[in-house]
Formats: structure tokens, sequence, C-alpha cells
């Protein structure tokens, strides 16, 4: 004796303000507030040998956004290097996001003590600047 088919009944509820899609957990929330922060920085990508002179856009503690560089895919490996008034911060990063057209996002993956410390005066620096003026 054959069984008969029972059609699943599919329940589907509408997805709410609030609710967390797949994915979305770091576009709709930073880990570590994003400061502007304009700075000149160069980038290599290792492999390639492949070196360019950008800009910073803005900075936290777990990366940067650099201006106008869009040539590298999302998960490149690079090697930064920003300077600002005489000190200099230098990262292995890996590329986070690409804005064609406009930049890419990097964050920060390893990089010795004393540039943490270089890293978290300028950081200081601009969240006493910009928490302090009711932005």
């Amino acid at each position: 004796m054959k069984k008969t088919y029972v059609k699943p009944e599919i329940r589907s509820r509408s997805i709410r303000p609030g609710d967390i899609e797949a994915g979305a957990r770091f576009a709709q929330k930073r880990s570590v507030p994003r400061y502007p922060f304009a700075a000149p920085a160069v980038i290599l990508e290792p492999l390639t040998q492949t070196e360019l002179s950008c800009r910073t856009s803005d900075i936290s503690l777990g990366g940067c956004f650099v201006e106008s560089v869009d040539r590298f895919p999302t998960n490149t490996i690079i090697r930064i290097r920003i300077e600002r008034d005489g000190e200099i911060f230098e990262s292995w990063c890996r590329v986070a996001h690409v804005q064609e057209g406009i930049g890419t996002g990097v964050a920060f993956l390893e990089h010795p003590a004393e540039a943490r410390l270089t890293i978290q005066s300028w950081v200081a620096e601009r969240s006493e600047i910009f928490d302090n003026s009711g932005r």
C-alpha cells in the first residue's frame, strides 16, 4: 500500500527591525568605533610586489579605510605603512571590503607592540576630538 504524500507546511514570519540576517552581523555594527583620520599610506601586496601610495580617510584599532585603492580583491593579504607627524604604523592587513571607485577597508592583523601603541595614541587623539564635540 502506498502512503499518501503530505505537503509540508512552510511557516515563515516577516523580518522585523532588529532581526539579524545572515552575513549582516558586521555590516550593522562595528566592534570598535572609527574616526576620521587623513594620513598618507603605502600599501604593498607581497606576492606581486605591487606598491601603491594612497591616503587613509578613517581609522580604528581594528583597521582603516584607504581611499582610491580598489585593486585588490576581498581577503587579499597586504602590508600597510601609515605615516603621520613623524610617527609610523606598519601592519599586515586583510582586505575586508572593497567599494569600487571609492576605496578599500582593511583589517589590521599583526603588528609589533610599538605599532600598537602608535595606533592606540592616534585613535585616542581622534576619539577625544570627535566624542567630545557632540558628534
